[in-house]
């Protein structure tokens, strides 16, 4: 399967605009994020997002069969700190099909995305 994401943004869900390096206020606190695949079927995955490589958000999500899947996850106060950040999203098949199964094998590392936060 191929999968991937672009880039992330704030503000709201429905202005898609992926971006590789973004600079915003501290106070943002809200991303968003679109995976983008070619499942033909509906499949859970879930996706763990990191901050200067420490892990802040799990999601579990399903993939429709439109190919893309947008999401949000919030970066808690203690990562908001003014200066430039790494961004990070791995991709993860779960362990089983119950519905809290945890991360299994990992199918998709992105490239490392800059987030920078101002005062």
């Amino acid at each position: 399967m191929e999968i991937g994401i672009h880039g992330f943004w704030t503000t709201k869900a429905g202005d898609v605009d992926p971006q590789k390096s973004l600079t915003t206020p501290v106070s943002d606190s809200r991303f968003f994020y679109q995976i983008r695949h070619d499942a033909k079927q509906r499949q859970k995955v879930i996706t763990k997002i990191f901050v200067d490589e420490e892990e802040i958000s799990l999601v579990h999500e399903w993939l429709s069969n439109d190919g893309k899947e947008t999401n949000f996850f919030d970066i808690p106060l203690k990562y908001r700190k003014k200066g430039e950040h790494t961004l990070r999203f791995q991709i993860f098949a779960p362990v089983s099909e119950a519905a809290d199964a945890g991360p299994g094998t990992k199918i998709f590392d992105s490239e490392i995305f800059k987030l920078t936060f101002t005062e």
